[in-house]
């Protein structure tokens, strides 16, 4: 706010220097004008200065808070506050995400045989998914839902990987690979291009990974 003070005071020392017209209080306004500017644009370009720096340190921490997880395959968020991993040593499927770069990381890992489904969502709508078929019924949509749908939209706002694991607190995860709810973008931007050829390299791990499994488990069935 004190930049701003100072940007809008010199302004109006400018503004009044133009409007008189004594030689000398004509140059001191307009001295002083230019040195209030001046004063602003510098404490503002300096604070916006610290805090890119703050915000770069502070996701730069956080993607190697994120890489010390134990792992061998990841795919991590440009913001660093979400992060997909893959550890085939422990076979185990690990989501880590923050809400903000200062709060804790919260990770939770889900073993491969505990995974049941995986689909892709592009604004909410399945457009392809893979689940295990012992199981009677999908958690992910309702019955009349479960068939896969085409997106005929020119634009989408959110793409993501929606899945389905046994952790009772939690059992239906989601991680987003793009999300541009406010300025929805065109199918043909590289930047979509980008993000769903990632997500879908990631839905064809994670449908192995299903596949691989699914004759270890117990058919489920619906009660009685």
């Amino acid at each position: 706010m004190k930049n701003i003070f100072f940007i809008l005071l010199g302004i109006v020392y400018l503004y009044l220097a133009n409007a008189i017209e004594l030689v000398i209080i004509k140059q001191l306004f307009f001295l002083i004008g230019l040195a209030l500017v001046g004063l602003g644009s510098i404490r503002y370009l300096k604070e916006r200065y610290i805090a890119i720096q703050t915000l770069t340190a502070m996701t730069e921490a956080s993607e190697e808070e994120i890489m010390a997880i134990p792992h061998t395959q990841c795919t991590v968020s440009n913001d660093a506050l979400n992060a997909l991993l893959l550890n085939e040593q422990t076979n185990m499927l690990i989501f880590a995400r923050r809400e903000a770069l200062d709060e804790e990381l919260k990770i939770i890992e889900v073993p491969f045989n505990r995974i049941y489904e995986v689909a892709i969502m592009e604004d909410e709508v399945f457009t392809v998914r893979t689940k295990n078929h012992l199981m009677s019924g999908s958690l992910l949509a309702e019955a009349d839902e479960i068939e896969e749908e085409e997106v005929e939209e020119d634009t989408i706002s959110q793409l993501s990987l929606k899945l389905v694991v046994d952790h009772l607190s939690e059992p239906i995860q989601e991680y987003m690979f793009m999300d541009n709810s406010e300025d929805p973008i065109s199918k043909e931007e590289d930047d979509y291009k980008e993000a769903i050829e990632l997500c879908e390299k990631w839905f064809q791990k994670i449908s192995v990974i299903i596949k691989r499994h699914e004759l270890e488990r117990v058919p489920i069935s619906h009660w009685q």
